[in-house]
C-alpha cells in the first residue's frame, strides 16, 4: 500500500468516527443520511471511482476497505455509497467526454448518482423493462416507473434504464440509458418502501411522466452501463456483508469474555467454544473470498464475482445468526447492535442479483448450460 493509499485509508476512519454517531438514528427513523455524504464529499471519497483530476481513481482493493469501514459505522450509508460508486462506474465507462466534463464535478462534489433499472414487473430480470424512451425533436421523452430503487428518496442524478424506441436492435442491445436529474418535468417520486433493514436508504419508486430528456444525455449502451456497475456492486454488497460479520463476530467476542454467568465467563463454557470456532473459520473464508473478489473485479468476470457475492453474503449471515444464539436475549434485544447487523445483511442477499438467481446462474454455468 502506497503513503497515498495509507493517509486515505487512516482518513476514513477518522471520517467514520463521525459516521457512527447517528447509526442508531438512522436506522430507528428511516432517515436518508445525508450529511454522511456532504462529509465524505468533503474528503474527496464521492469520487472514489471517477478519473482524475476529476476523482480519487482508487484501487478496487481501497475501494473495499473504503466501503468496509463505512459499513461498520452505519450499513445504510454503506450501501447508499455502494450503489453510488456503481453508478459512477456505469456512466465512466459509457458517458462520452463531454457528458463527463458536465457532471463527472457535480458527483465528485457530493451529488449522489444512481442507477434506476428495477421494475415491477421484471424484478432483478431485464427481459421484461417497460420504461420507454421516444425520440421527439431533439429530445427524449421517458414513460414508466422504476420500483426498490436505492436513493430515490436521496439521490440527486439518476441512470434510467429504458427501452430506446428509434433502436431497431432486438433485446439487449435495444436498452439505453438515460441521464436524468431529480427535479426536472415528469420526473417524479413515487412511494417510499419502509424496510426491515437498511432502513435510511431512501428505497422507493420513481415515476416517469413524459420525461423530457435533452438528447445529450443519452448513455447509448444501456447494457454496458448495467454490467459495469453491478459488478462493482456485487463487490461492493458482499463488502458490507462481510464487514457486518465481522462487528458481529467481534461484538459478541466481547460479550462472550464480559458476560459473567456462576462465576464463569460465558465464552468459557464448551458448547460456545465450538460455535465460535465455527464462526471464526467462516469469516476467515470470507476475507478470503473478498480478496478473491477483488481479483474478480479487475478480471471482470462475473460468474467469479457471482461466487463471492453468494458464499460471502449466506455466511455472513450465518455468523451474525450465531452471534445472537450466543448472546441470548442482549443479542435479540437493542442491548447490542447485533439485532440491526442482521436485518442489514438481509438486504445484501437481495440487491446486485438475488442469492437464488445467482444460484441458478452458477449452476447452468457449471452444467454448461
Amino acid at each position: 500500500m502506497s503513503l497515498e493509499e495509507s493517509i486515505i485509508l487512516q482518513n476514513i476512519k477518522e471520517v467514520c468516527k463521525k459516521i457512527s454517531e447517528n447509526a442508531t438514528k438512522v436506522d430507528s427513523e428511516g432517515r436518508f443520511p445525508r450529511e454522511n455524504f456532504d462529509l465524505l464529499a468533503s474528503q474527496g471519497y464521492m469520487g472514489a471511482f471517477i478519473p482524475k483530476p476529476y476523482g480519487l481513481e482508487l484501487s478496487h482493493k481501497l475501494f473495499v476497505s473504503i466501503v468496509k469501514e463505512i459499513a461498520k459505522a452505519c450499513a445504510s450509508t454503506a450501501w447508499i455509497y455502494v450503489t453510488h460508486c456503481a453508478a459512477t462506474h456505469s456512466f465512466v465507462s459509457t458517458a462520452n467526454e463531454k457528458q463527463k466534463e458536465n457532471y463527472l464535478p457535480k458527483i465528485s462534489n457530493g451529488k449522489i448518482i444512481n442507477l434506476a433499472q428495477t421494475e415491477n414487473t421484471t424484478g432483478a430480470g431485464l427481459t421484461g423493462i417497460e420504461t420507454t424512451a421516444k425520440k421527439v425533436g431533439n429530445y427524449y421523452i421517458l414513460n414508466g416507473s422504476k420500483n426498490f430503487i436505492t436513493a430515490a428518496h436521496g439521490a440527486d442524478i439518476f441512470i434510467i434504464i429504458a427501452k430506446n424506441l428509434e433502436l431497431k436492435e432486438q433485446f439487449p442491445k435495444n436498452l439505453s440509458g438515460f441521464i436524468v436529474e431529480k427535479g426536472k418535468s415528469g420526473f417524479e417520486i413515487g412511494q417510499r418502501y419502509d424496510s426491515m433493514g437498511m432502513r435510511g436508504i431512501g428505497w422507493g419508486e420513481i415515476i416517469l411522466n413524459d420525461c423530457k430528456v435533452p438528447e445529450e444525455n443519452i448513455l447509448q449502451d444501456g447494457i454496458k452501463a448495467i454490467n459495469s456497475g453491478g459488478h462493482v456492486g456485487m463487490l461492493g454488497a458482499s463488502t458490507i456483508a462481510f464487514a457486518l460479520a465481522e462487528a458481529a463476530y467481534e461484538t459478541c467476542k466481547n460479550h462472550l469474555k464480559q458476560r459473567i454467568i456462576a462465576g464463569q465467563a460465558l465464552g468459557q463454557r464448551e458448547g460456545v467454544r465450538a460455535v465460535f470456532s465455527e464462526m471464526a473459520t467462516a469469516l476467515e473464508a470470507i476475507k478470503h473470498m473478498i480478496e478473491f473478489g477483488i481479483d474478480a473485479l479487475k478480471r471482470d468476470s462475473y460468474p467469479d464475482l457471482l461466487k463471492v457475492k453468494n458464499f460471502v453474503t449466506e455466511n455472513a449471515l450465518i455468523i451474525i445468526d450465531k452471534s445472537m444464539r450466543l448472546t441470548g436475549a442482549h443479542g435479540y434485544s437493542k442491548l447490542l447492535p447485533l439485532e440491526r447487523y442482521y436485518r442489514d445483511a438481509r438486504a445484501t442477499l437481495l440487491h446486485f442479483q438475488t442469492l437464488e438467481l445467482g444460484k441458478n446462474i452458477l449452476g447452468g454455468i457449471a452444467q454448461n448450460i
